[in-house]
């Protein structure tokens, strides 16, 4: 492909960036060498993960439901007359036509289809050809596992040849399809519960009802490797359960530390360049998403956690976590911030009684003429850009940005939007980075003044969260592929995963029970 974005990295740049390891080393530290992919990570300082979500696996109900009703493979598109191959529609191979009617028709076959597939797999299972998918579910993904030996004896090195270089990285990247050969169920499966014209059209391997569970989707997040932990400690163990919360408060501390101080530079120094702290921001973005890229994502932003749970099935479970660390970690950078710039501050004040230095804590309009509408939609229109632009760094199959460079990019989108933004209200984006120091300067004394403006709602709140749930919208709807998105769920999967998830709550409510 002729991509701006430069080529992909080579086998042999990806081996050249292996650090030493002593051997002797993995013994003692089992999780260095388990795979990279272990489990899925939203991170902003890499491509977001593929998962199946709930919505896209059938029930057991609907398995028994095909099963007394079988479909052939190209029931709704024969039914208006298409001559098309099941191979084609399973791989996204669909006739345009002028009729709507046509295209959905096939469209239904295709997702059926490869539904089908897909629980003929996890029923049998059959795990090893997953396809693309093999990349997260494999243990040989990850890091290359070296042997744990004291010294390599001479002669014994293998040799690669000049003309065809192949390594262990490349084997796995090939992609493999497994959805290659013709849509046929094999004579020796036949269901004898289903009669011949239905045997003929599709196959559902035969399985236990009773010890099959009732929602299929578990299984399929079973195939997810399991974490492996060094624990040297009492505290590690207490770590290991609260990592991603603790990673992503400490991310939040330290970008916003750095914001704040360098607005308290600004505003102290009454000459300072305004687009200093643009800069700052950025830089200050950048360093977060390494502190805890690689362990809560570095989400560093309540709307952006909320939008990768809804648009990229961020698990709901760990929403209250992530929410408590990013407003906790404000607080306190606020607070930190404050206790570093108090001798600068008290003087400021004390040549200036008519100044306030709340502006550099929290957000607001910045004059007279910014008008609640004008405010509003500067900080809808900063978050909706800054959602497309993290959704289009962490698509994949876009053009994602190479080894370590996402948290730079990050960095470089924080700072433009912060040139481009902050002149009118601040551009704070983002509910916890406005909330939490409000709440320390409430603590400092500040009063209840600061939350007189309604802003802090109609701004931080509903601007920043109703942007970046617009911008997701719109690259999903616009350039986004993946079926995770809801843009591109079907109504039969929204009315799914709505029914799995009143099953969830009736049992945890123990509702229904006698």
């Amino acid at each position: 492909m002729f991509m701006v974005a430069g080529p992909d990295e080579s086998a042999q740049l990806r081996l050249a960036h292996e650090p030493f390891v002593q051997p002797g080393y993995a013994d003692l530290n089992p999780s260095y060498e388990q795979p990279t992919n272990a489990k899925p990570v939203w991170s902003l300082a890499k491509p977001l993960p593929r998962v199946v979500r709930p919505g896209m696996v059938p029930t057991k109900e609907e398995l028994l439901q095909r099963r007394a009703k079988a479909q052939r493979p190209l029931e709704h598109s024969q039914r208006l007359g298409l001559d098309v191959d099941p191979n084609e529609l399973e791989k996204g191979r669909i006739r345009t036509s002028v009729d709507p009617r046509k295209i959905a028709a096939q469209v239904e076959d295709a997702r059926v289809q490869r539904e089908t597939n897909l629980m003929n797999k996890v029923l049998s299972g059959d795990t090893s050809s997953f396809g693309g998918a093999s990349r997260m579910l494999s243990p040989s993904s990850g890091r290359i596992k070296r042997a744990s030996t004291w010294a390599v004896p001479q002669g014994q090195l293998s040799t690669v040849e000049e003309s065809e270089p192949r390594t262990e990285i490349d084997d796995q990247d090939t992609p493999q399809h497994p959805n290659d050969d013709p849509l046929a169920s094999p004579p020796s499966e036949r269901d004898p519960l289903l009669g011949d014209e239905a045997n003929e059209s599709v196959h559902i391997p035969l399985f236990d009802e009773k010890a099959c569970p009732d929602d299929l989707d578990p299984l399929v997040q079973d195939l997810v490797v399991e974490e492996v932990h060094n624990n040297h400690t009492t505290w590690s163990v207490i770590r290991t359960n609260h990592r991603e919360a603790l990673a992503e408060s400490l991310a939040v501390f330290v970008q916003l530390t750095i914001g704040f101080c360098a607005d308290l530079a600004v505003t102290l120094a009454n000459a300072g360049n305004p687009n200093t702290t643009a800069w700052a921001w950025g830089l200050a973005t950048m360093m977060a998403i390494h502190v805890s890229g690689g362990v809560s994502g570095a989400h560093l932003n309540p709307a952006i956690t909320v939008v990768l749970w809804f648009y990229r099935g961020f698990p709901n479970r760990k929403l209250p976590s992530y929410f408590a660390a990013q407003f906790i970690g404000a607080f306190f950078a606020a607070l930190v911030a404050y206790g570093i710039y108090y001798p600068s501050i008290q003087y400021y004040l004390s040549i200036n009684g008519d100044r306030d230095i709340s502006n550099s804590f929290i957000t607001g309009p910045q004059a007279l003429w910014v008008h609640p509408i004008a405010a509003f939609f500067n900080e809808f229109v900063g978050a909706a850009i800054l959602a497309i632009t993290i959704l289009a760094l962490g698509d994949d199959q876009n053009a994602p940005s190479g080894a370590g460079m996402n948290s730079f990019v990050v960095g470089l989108v924080i700072t433009c939007l912060g040139l481009t933004f902050s002149y009118q209200t601040g551009g704070a984006l983002s509910p916890s980075r406005d909330f939490g120091p409000r709440l320390a300067l409430l603590a400092l004394g500040y009063g209840r003044r600061l939350f007189a403006d309604s802003y802090w709602i109609y701004g931080p709140w509903v601007g920043a969260i109703s942007g970046a749930f617009t911008g997701a919208f719109l690259y999903d709807f616009m350039v986004f592929t993946g079926g995770e998105s809801p843009v591109n769920y079907p109504v039969e999967r929204t009315q799914r995963a709505v029914r799995k998830s009143r099953i969830r709550w009736a049992r945890r409510l123990h509702i229904g029970r006698g």
